[in-house]
């Protein structure tokens, strides 16, 4: 996978994410992303999973270099 291909994934995670009033939700939704960002890191020794993680969430530039 490419860089551009983690992007466009933390980015359906920005849109995905749950409402903070569905703590249930809110708790599958990390989760996932944790299994996800786990899935990449051992496919790709390179990758980051705290900046994936970060990325993913609302706002947050997913194209930044830094600032995890």
């Amino acid at each position: 996978m490419t860089k551009k291909d983690y992007e466009r994934i933390a980015e359906a995670f920005q849109d995905c994410y749950p409402s903070l009033t569905n703590m249930e939700a809110l708790a599958q939704w990390a989760a996932c992303r944790a299994a996800v960002a786990r899935a990449f890191k051992a496919d790709n020794y390179r990758f980051v999973q705290g900046r994936f993680e970060a990325a993913c969430l609302p706002g947050a530039n997913v194209r930044a270099r830094h600032g995890y």
